[in-house]
């Protein structure tokens, strides 16, 4: 595709964000091949803490020719900031690959790489990975927005406790992408006897709002490896149906 920079400069800045296909620019110089990039491996996928991780190589060409490609690691729940993964820390961690061909344009590719504790059989114990849909009263309706939203964890801490990373699966920090401070965050859940459904769970509180979340309800159908509750948040239509599904890796 050829542009020219006059008239359509504008335009060219709106296709920066889809660089994995080839574009071309021309001005007065002549024209310019957008950097393109091919990766080795997932574009997502959930790591085990602990386990070494090795990322698939990821390279970048300008009109054929090699580019050189800079990588940099963000953790978004617990700010981590380099240049490889942290296999020892739980985090979603999002690896930007970079390029810039010879006018100076940036190109950027992503990977995704959620590390995850191991999935418990929920017949003795809970911990895992889990997807997460959620139903808002008054409807209780079932939207994307708030269907399959990755991930929520349940975290082991004792012998027979569990933290939960948010209390409402998700709803605002994932659902509505406001990030973690608006997780519901700290309920613990004490399984008393997981196969009779018999849990005590502290209050959740997102830092983000300052309001709390009870949850009431809870059920682990541990053949279908899902867990269903009600959170009970302090303001208007503050009730949410919840189902986690384990993830299977």
């Amino acid at each position: 595709m050829k542009l020219r920079k006059s008239m359509y400069i504008l335009f060219a800045s709106l296709l920066l964000p889809f660089m994995g296909c080839e574009k071309e620019y021309e001005d007065e110089s002549g024209i310019t091949f957008f950097p393109v990039f091919e990766m080795e491996g997932e574009s997502e996928m959930i790591h085990t803490i602990g386990v070494p991780y090795t990322d698939g190589s990821v390279t970048a060409t300008e009109d054929g020719n090699p580019l050189d490609v800079r990588v940099s690691v963000i953790g978004e729940f617990t700010g981590y900031s380099g240049t490889t993964v942290d296999v020892d820390v739980i985090d979603k961690y999002v690896i930007s690959y970079a390029a810039t061909n010879a006018d100076g344009y940036e190109g950027v590719a992503t990977r995704t790489v959620f590390i995850a504790p191991p999935n418990e059989d929920m017949v003795t114990g809970l911990e895992g990975v889990y997807l997460a849909n959620v139903q808002r009263t008054p409807a209780f309706a079932v939207l994307p927005q708030y269907s399959d939203m990755k991930y929520v964890y349940i975290l082991k801490t004792g012998d027979k406790t569990y933290e939960l990373s948010c209390a409402l699966g998700g709803y605002y920090s994932i659902g509505r992408a406001y990030g973690t401070d608006f997780a519901f965050q700290g309920a613990v859940i004490t399984a008393n006897d997981i196969p009779a459904n018999n849990f005590t769970i502290s209050q959740a509180t997102a830092p983000g709002f300052g309001n709390v979340a009870d949850i009431s309800s809870f059920t682990v159908d541990a053949v279908n490896k899902r867990i269903t509750f009600t959170s009970t948040a302090d303001f208007d239509n503050g009730v949410f149906h919840v189902q986690l599904e384990q993830v299977q890796y």
